[in-house]
């Protein structure tokens, strides 16, 4: 929802911010770029991964990464439906 205000309709960041009470633009950011990278979380789209090959420490480490910034954004959605929801 946010993601595609920045990216789709062109909304600032600041905007976005003040007007979803998000405290820090740079997680805008951080979501943008996740999605641009990654695209919609399989979480929301249904969608299951099956086998993984073993991974290095180095994919490792970006898998956990990616897995942190996913977990924050799906944190932020999540209270974002909430604020959502108590409006209605």
């Amino acid at each position: 929802m946010i993601v595609d205000l920045h990216l789709k309709e062109g909304h600032s960041k600041n905007w976005l911010s003040k007007e979803y009470g998000i405290r820090s633009r740079t997680q805008i950011q951080d979501w943008c770029r996740w999605y641009e990278q990654f695209g919609i979380p399989e979480q929301m789209t249904g969608k299951v991964r099956c086998g993984r090959r073993k991974a290095s420490g180095e994919d490792l480490e970006e898998e956990n990464k990616r897995l942190r910034m996913e977990n924050e954004l799906l944190k932020k959605f999540h209270e974002l439906l909430k604020e959502e929801h108590k409006r209605k």
